[in-house]
């Protein structure tokens, strides 16, 4: 008869190891999403600190630019006196110039007699 050949033992491994595995993949997969979560914070803080410096800049601009328009509005209300003194300024010097053409012509009348 053929000897009996003992069959080698193969250990099985425990059924605790799995989930010892599932349970460091959940932990570093928590651990990656955190990073990620951290990071995307801080990028929404930065966005946030630019949003809010430039909402300051807007509204420095808008005043600035209505401080401007009033001004052109000035000086256009300022214009318009200005052309209308130069207006009167030239009548009066055409007038002058009329009233000293008939005192030239009356000089000159003059001295022809």
């Amino acid at each position: 008869m053929p000897k009996k050949t003992k069959k080698k033992s193969v250990k099985k491994k425990k059924a605790t190891s799995k989930p010892k595995v599932q349970r460091t993949l959940l932990t570093e997969a928590l651990r990656d999403i955190t990073k990620e979560l951290n990071r995307l914070k801080k990028d929404k803080s930065k966005l946030q600190n630019q949003i809010s410096s430039i909402e300051t800049t807007l509204v420095n601009t808008q005043a600035r630019e209505s401080k401007l328009r009033d001004e052109i509005s000035r000086l256009v209300a300022n214009e318009d006196g200005l052309n209308k003194r130069k207006g009167n300024v030239q009548s009066r010097i055409l007038r002058l110039k009329e009233k000293l053409g008939k005192i030239n012509k009356i000089k000159d009348e003059i001295k022809e007699v």
